[in-house]
């Protein structure tokens, strides 16, 4: 006579043991993919700034100086489009307006998708921070200094955090730094370590 074939099942034991390993899996993996997350973003909006920069000197070997393109040392869409790509938001192009300094309407970056909010009216950086700071060597000595006009500018992050003018300048060095354009945002605005500097 044939004997029933047992049945074979997982313990107790055996299952919560499972559990508490995919659950410490979990906690070992999902901070890391969130910091590489964080890691691929700062580099993106240091890219971004990069980008920014080098328009920005194609601009000035043009005319001989450098674009107006903010408001209160912050980074101002309607001054930024026309400038360093010859066309306003609208898509009118600035060729001869004598209210731009780009009047030849000449295309030195080409805004991109993620340069823009999601309404395509705002500039932004990577992590969607409206409040871009820039600062620019005036006195082209090739340092962005005290001796430059202008002066750095409060920023605030996504988490609302706002790091001040003093806080931006204990990351300059004493001396400045060598460079003609800075640009730097407050990225997640979570606590000074993530301000994302052009320079650093």
């Amino acid at each position: 006579m044939l004997r029933p074939a047992s049945k074979r099942a997982f313990t107790l034991i055996e299952l919560l043991t499972v559990i508490a390993i995919i659950a410490i899996l979990a906690a070992i993996i999902i901070p890391t993919v969130g910091g590489a997350r964080n890691s691929a973003i700062r580099a993106k909006t240091k890219a971004q700034f990069g980008q920014w920069a080098a328009a920005m000197e194609l601009y000035r070997q043009e005319y001989g100086f450098y674009p107006a393109i903010t408001s209160g040392g912050k980074v101002d869409t309607t001054k930024f489009a026309p400038e360093l790509s010859g066309r306003t938001l609208a898509g009118t192009s600035v060729n001869e307006n004598t209210a731009y300094g780009n009047r030849k309407g000449l295309n030195f970056y080409a805004l991109a998708i993620g340069d823009l909010d999601a309404d395509g009216t705002t500039l932004v950086d990577a992590f969607g921070n409206t409040e871009i700071g820039v600062r620019v060597d005036t006195n082209r000595d090739g340092i962005i200094n005290s001796a430059d006009t202008g002066s750095w500018t409060t920023v605030t992050g996504l988490a609302g955090e706002s790091y001040a003018p003093t806080e931006l300048e204990g990351a300059v060095p004493t001396n400045g730094v060598r460079a003609r354009i800075l640009f730097y945002s407050a990225g997640l605005g979570r606590d000074p370590s993530d301000l994302i500097l052009s320079w650093q």
